[in-house]
């Protein structure tokens, strides 16, 4: 979820100002610009991060779980072995989960610009 709102946050931030303004000086409400102006053409960020956050959450541990064995585990079946029936070292849990997630925000930093700026082309007329 946090990588997610972070995801939307940078999409958000690049729908030009200039769509809302021209909505408020026709006469619409600030909730009205929102619902009828900046979330349809915001919609293909939506769904984009609905998808990804579908498909991280619900793919990823059971695809590693059934097709791994022990010696071929990915990071996900990997951080499930901090857990224990007895003890869950939580902090040994959170330390590996940063450092598991810092290449994939490295990587979507490097990316993101032209990812956003793609989807938001031609917006303003």
């Amino acid at each position: 979820l946090p990588f997610s709102i972070w995801m939307l946050m940078g999409f958000f931030d690049t729908i030009p100002k200039e769509l809302e303004e021209a909505a408020l000086v026709d006469g619409m409400s600030r909730w009205g610009a929102l619902w009828r102006i900046v979330l349809p053409v915001a919609r293909p960020g939506i769904i984009a991060v609905a998808i990804f956050a579908f498909m991280t959450a619900w793919g990823e541990v059971l695809f590693a779980s059934v097709l791994t064995t022990q010696s071929t585990t990915t990071l996900a079946i990997g951080l499930q072995e901090y857990a224990t029936r007895n003890v869950t070292d939580w902090n040994q849990i959170m330390a590996a989960s940063v450092v598991v997630s810092i290449p994939v925000v490295v990587g979507f930093l490097a990316v993101q610009r032209f990812l956003i700026r793609g989807l938001t082309a031609g917006a303003v007329k």
